[in-house]
């Protein structure tokens, strides 16, 4: 039943003098082409009947397709229209390129057939020979450079300038200074920040990381190990590097946490030696000019305290001296109230 009705579509759709049809000629063209070729009555019935099928279907696509570009309410038919249609039919895509401009197609007649090519723009030869040589890419190479000269950084372009105590402390004090956008390393004049309203909405502080690169990870590793770890050597190089580098600001919430965790676990385990190095490095923090711990008081001050106020520092209270280290943490608490 289905095919009869498609039958009949089909020759009503052929019969109709006002179509667009396609021409026995054209599939006789089309099939010599691509080297299909005769001339007997079965042949030319062939060609007339795969030309009235061929001018069917594509009818029934276009249909479709304007049927798509209403549904999507739309009055201008597209090419997706047309691949859409193809998929729905489960027909073989089209293969080619697309493009949303126009492109230039130039149209040529002779030997009974047209074809239809692109445009394209005649090279001169001479003037490509003419023209000069590009330049050789340059290769790929390493070049190295200092990040300390005995403790101090040097002011080369390819470190990172070191940022001021004044605009860490900005920072830190002025809450108005964070919600402008400001960052360290600009300027900052305390005069504009003063004339700016304080919005009352709450604002929520972006979500920053602090990542260190390879070499601060590294002298982040070896710092800590030396500061806790048992050569006594290495361990006073350590302390010197924290007291006098300058470039440690980015450094700071690590060596904060490190000191904290520290001495919350080692307090546990009732670890002497521990704390008393832990409270070294805080010292050596404390005296390093070119940093401002008021950031990381949160951290800082319950460590020390601890290990102040603390029921038992060490295994053997009667034997081993903590109070050394309770003496020596209420003097690095004074420092820090100074």
């Amino acid at each position: 039943m289905a095919s009869s009705e498609t039958s009949a579509n089909n020759a009503a759709a052929v019969k109709d003098p006002a179509s667009p049809q396609l021409s026995a000629e054209w599939v006789k063209t089309a099939a010599e082409s691509i080297g299909i070729s005769g001339s007997s009555v079965d042949e030319t019935g062939c060609f007339k009947y795969v030309a009235d099928d061929v001018t069917f279907r594509v009818k029934s696509l276009i249909q479709d397709a304007v049927k798509m570009a209403l549904h999507c309410k739309r009055t201008k038919l597209t090419t997706q229209d047309i691949d859409y249609t193809l998929k729905m039919n489960n027909y073989e895509p089209l293969y080619g390129f697309t493009s949303a401009d126009y492109i230039p197609f130039r149209n040529a007649s002779g030997g009974g057939r047209q074809l239809h090519f692109l445009d394209d723009k005649e090279l001169d030869l001479d003037e490509i020979s003419a023209k000069p040589l590009p330049k050789i890419p340059l290769q790929t190479s390493l070049k190295a450079h200092w990040l300390a000269i005995e403790g101090v950084q040097p002011a080369i372009p390819e470190n990172p300038p070191p940022v001021a105590k004044d605009l860490q402390k900005l920072e830190s004090i002025n809450p108005v200074v964070k919600s402008t956008g400001e960052k360290l390393g600009k300027p900052v004049d305390p005069k504009s920040v003063k004339g700016k309203r304080i919005l009352k909405d709450v604002k929520l502080k972006p979500h920053t990381e602090h990542d260190l690169s390879v070499e601060q990870q590294l002298y982040y590793k070896e710092v800590t190990e030396a500061c806790v770890g048992t050569d006594e050597v290495r361990r006073p190089e350590a302390l010197t590097s924290l007291a006098q580098d300058p470039g440690l600001h980015k450094m700071l919430p690590r060596l904060s946490t490190f000191i904290y965790e520290g001495v919350k676990v080692n307090c546990v385990n009732s670890n002497l030696a521990i704390l008393i190095y832990l409270m070294r490095m805080t010292k050596s923090l404390l005296e390093n000019s070119s940093l401002y711990l008021e950031k990381y008081l949160h951290e800082l001050l319950p460590s020390v305290i601890t290990c102040i106020v603390s029921r038992q520092l060490c295994l053997k209270p009667e034997s081993d001296n903590h109070w050394a280290l309770r003496d020596f943490a209420s003097k690095i608490l004074g420092q820090m109230c100074k």
